[in-house]
């Protein structure tokens, strides 16, 4: 996970990072670190937080036909970058290109998918505009196993893909009730896509400095807290699992960043 861009599958975050991140100190007694933070602007993760070089953020969005985003998964999305991202000329979505289907059955290899990436990886964009380039495909993840599928993968601090098929089988599979099904699958597919995002944003402690210690080191890149989209657990099935198990009880509450990923950004974010 370092900016020797190792490319693990999500199950252990695939992030390029501390090379190409904000530094901070060593952490104090008791697990928080000194609140000096150290900013690198050249840091990918420091350009999508900050205004400093780039004012705007686009995410150039390639995808299979009958796969693109659900539009209020793309809404939540923007609107929790709008609240933690400095960009005062905004941030967009532009649906740049059509992906080829590689059909159903497909099997993304990682080395597909990073040719994939770096083929259509090319909107045009102003100067002071960054880009987050975010692919939606059908097929599967080849990694996935018996024991749950990858809905999502991250690399770079630059690509994400969206397995959005299996998004889709995991969502409205038969234990969901028919009502449910439409809502889940907004709520899963923004969840996972936030989930990727952070990592791409250097979530957690892979070129995004902790002000307090909350990573999960047995699972790398991810949250300690259950209750955040970063836990490891979250980039795949459970997070599908939970959220129904929400909704059946009568709560719509999406999964988003804990206060400690939050402090994090915000901390690059407010730096001098």
């Amino acid at each position: 996970m370092k900016l020797q861009f190792l490319r693990f599958a999500l199950l252990v975050s695939l992030s390029a990072c501390s090379g190409d991140s904000a530094s901070v100190s060593d952490a104090a007694p008791g697990g928080q670190h000194d609140a000096t933070i150290v900013i690198d602007e050249e840091s990918r993760v420091a350009q999508y937080i900050r205004s400093t070089q780039y004012t705007k953020m686009v995410l150039e969005i390639d995808s299979v036909p009958g796969f693109e985003p659900r539009a209020g998964a793309q809404t939540q999305l923007l609107a929790q970058l709008d609240s933690i991202l400095d960009k005062p000329q905004g941030i967009s979505v532009v649906n740049d290109g059509t992906l080829v289907s590689l059909g159903e059955d497909h099997a993304w290899t990682d080395a597909e998918l990073f040719a994939l990436a770096d083929e259509t990886f090319d909107l045009a964009v102003d100067e002071d505009t960054i880009k987050m380039h975010v692919l939606f495909v059908d097929g599967s993840s080849a990694r996935d196993t018996n024991s749950g599928r990858i809905l999502g993968l991250a690399w770079a601090n630059t690509h994400l893909v969206m397995f959005k098929q299996s998004i889709e089988d995991t969502c409205s599979g038969g234990v969901t009730p028919p009502l449910l099904r439409e809502p889940l699958c907004e709520g899963a597919e923004f969840s996972i896509w936030l989930h990727e995002v952070g990592h791409l944003l250097g979530l957690v402690n892979t070129g995004l400095p902790m002000v307090n210690d909350h990573q999960d080191e047995e699972h790398g890149a991810h949250d300690v807290s259950d209750a955040c989209v970063m836990y490891w657990a979250y980039e795949g099935e459970a997070a599908v699992d939970l959220l129904r198990d929400r909704l059946v009880g009568g709560n719509e509450d999406a999964l988003e960043f804990d206060a400690e990923c939050l402090a994090d950004v915000a901390a690059v974010r407010n730096a001098p």
